[in-house]
């Protein structure tokens, strides 16, 4: 019986998306024409459509709305704060065996009855980096029925960091969306520049999966020039980075990505037709693309939202700093890899787009809003069609393996010098059982 339902889901997601191809966003306006088109006495036909269509519309938001609240809201989810040990021997795919923790598709979002019945969506995790005064901190924020195993696995790869549930740092500042006359802020989104199956430059491309075999000194760490940046923010100015992901399991990208290699090495031609195998004439470029391509399909696939935030008090607000926003993942990007680049998510780019500045303002609450609430993939029907959030509408999300999640993401190592991260001395740890205890 599952496989019946599955297949008619298939089939059910292939006519979707053929309907969203011919014709997009002007069905709702056909459906409008129908009456029209048909004629009036023609009603048996056009009226189910058109209530049909708008019941389904109603109730998909309803339900999903309802279980995002029940299921997704903040007492659901703990915020995990790592402090870092003084030294750490680790590569960073300690970190990646972590990140493989956040890979989850329970919730029920994974059979159809319980997406159109309950509204069941696949449950997000994030990984957050923060700058407080150039003070740099590290997060995760995790479902409550995955922070042991998050914690054990860390524990398990970083014997010596500590690990403490915290109250959201997002508290700790004035609810913007009521205070922007004392405060400011500039928000930013993240996308890619090509396919989202050509990953971006990981550790394992910058060598840091050889322990042991290079000194700790000459290793290269992608992941520095971004905590430099973020030390470097000054008196009342803070800077908050998120990743918010979620297991990828509905994208065709791994499908596309072995398409393209076949293309790449001639095993098939532009038609589809197979052609003999011609890897001689693969230039050293794409050689190295193909082998990232296909270390990405042997990892787990997630989506993810990347948003970054610069918020000060307006006395302490530098317009210099917003640039570092922009800088973030250059050491990340190349040409025979896939780049990072920024999309400006809380402005206007011309002055005509908001004449009156009430856009200007209201896309500076919502940004607030929805990083304070880790809003990413399911947005409120308030927001989603609001004429004024239009930018937010189109968010970008992207497709990032866990290899790639943790080259963004991971605790560095002793070749780290920056003074923005504070390292502790040693691990709190209890004293030895076998201790001996003198009797009064």
């Amino acid at each position: 019986m599952d496989t019946a339902f599955q297949k008619l889901e298939g089939l059910l997601d292939v006519i979707e998306g053929l309907i969203e191809k011919l014709v997009g966003p002007l069905l709702p306006f056909l459906l409008i024409l129908l009456p029209f088109i048909l004629g009036w006495s023609f009603w048996p036909l056009w009226l189910p459509l058109i209530l049909g269509k708008l019941f389904f519309v109603v109730w998909d938001n309803y339900k999903r709305e309802h279980f995002v609240f029940e299921k997704m809201g903040p007492e659901n989810y703990v915020l995990l704060e790592l402090h870092l040990p003084k030294n750490i021997f680790r590569s960073p795919q300690g970190m990646e065996f972590v990140i493989d923790i956040l890979w989850d598709i329970s919730g029920g979002a994974m059979g159809w009855q319980n997406r159109f019945l309950y509204g069941a969506v696949l449950k997000t995790n994030s990984l957050e980096i923060i700058s407080v005064e150039g003070n740099v901190y590290f997060f995760i924020r995790v479902q409550k029925n995955l922070a042991h195993l998050v914690k054990n696995t860390l524990y398990s790869q970083y014997p010596n960091v500590e690990i403490n549930e915290v109250d959201d740092y997002t508290a700790y500042v004035p609810d913007l969306t009521q205070h922007l006359d004392t405060w400011d802020l500039f928000g930013m989104e993240y996308k890619l520049v090509n396919d989202d199956f050509i990953p971006i430059r990981t550790y394992i491309d910058y060598g840091l999966d050889r322990v042991g075999t290079v000194e700790e000194e000459e290793k290269i760490d992608p992941l520095i020039p971004l905590l430099e940046l973020l030390g470097s923010i000054g008196k009342g100015e803070q800077i908050w980075l998120q990743f918010i992901i979620r297991a990828d399991m509905f994208s065709d990208w791994r499908k596309r990505a072995q398409a393209y290699i076949e293309k790449l090495i001639g095993k098939t031609g532009d038609d589809g037709e197979e052609v003999p195998i011609q890897i001689t004439k693969v230039s050293p470029g794409e050689r190295e693309k193909i082998k990232a391509i296909e270390r990405s399909l042997s990892k787990y696939g997630f989506e993810a939202v990347i948003r970054a935030l610069y918020l000060a008090p307006k006395e302490y607000f530098k317009g210099e700093s917003i640039g570092i926003l922009g800088h973030f993942f250059k050491p990340f990007n190349s040409q025979y890899h896939n780049s990072i680049i920024p999309r400006v998510a809380s402005a206007v780019v011309w002055k005509y787009q908001d004449l009156s500045g009430r856009k200007k303002v209201l896309l500076k609450q919502t940004f607030f809003q929805d990083y304070v609430t880790r809003e990413s993939f399911y947005q409120h029907p308030k927001k989603r069609y609001h004429p004024l959030l239009k930018a937010l509408r189109d968010r970008p999300s992207v497709i990032f393996t866990s290899e790639e999640l943790a080259t963004l993401f991971h605790l560095p190592g002793r070749a780290t010098t920056t003074s923005a991260i504070q390292r502790i001395e040693s691990l709190k740890a209890e004293p030895p059982r076998d201790l001996p205890v003198v009797e009064e």
